[in-house]
């Protein structure tokens, strides 16, 4: 999959949960202060992201994701299940 698609499956995913408009997220918009995420989110955009990708996202890495930029970054860097 391009990172062009990668990145607008992920940007949908994030709304989803967040229950935002696709232009209301930003690249570096924090998800805990901008669209206000709790925990509970990021585990569940955590747990999406390795469904649809078919990826482990390692759980010392979910404190790293902080902003769409940073989902993306560790997507790539991400181990395939």
């Amino acid at each position: 999959m391009l990172s062009a698609e990668r990145e607008v499956r992920v940007r949908e995913i994030i709304c989803d949960i967040l229950e935002l408009e696709e232009d209301e997220l930003i690249l570096t918009g924090r998800l805990r202060e901008d669209y206000g995420a709790d925990s509970m989110n990021a585990v569940e955009i955590q747990s999406r992201i390795e469904v649809e990708f078919d990826i482990e996202i390692a759980r010392e890495d979910l404190k790293r994701m902080v902003d769409l930029k940073t989902v993306l970054e560790l997507l790539d860097t991400a181990k395939a299940r």
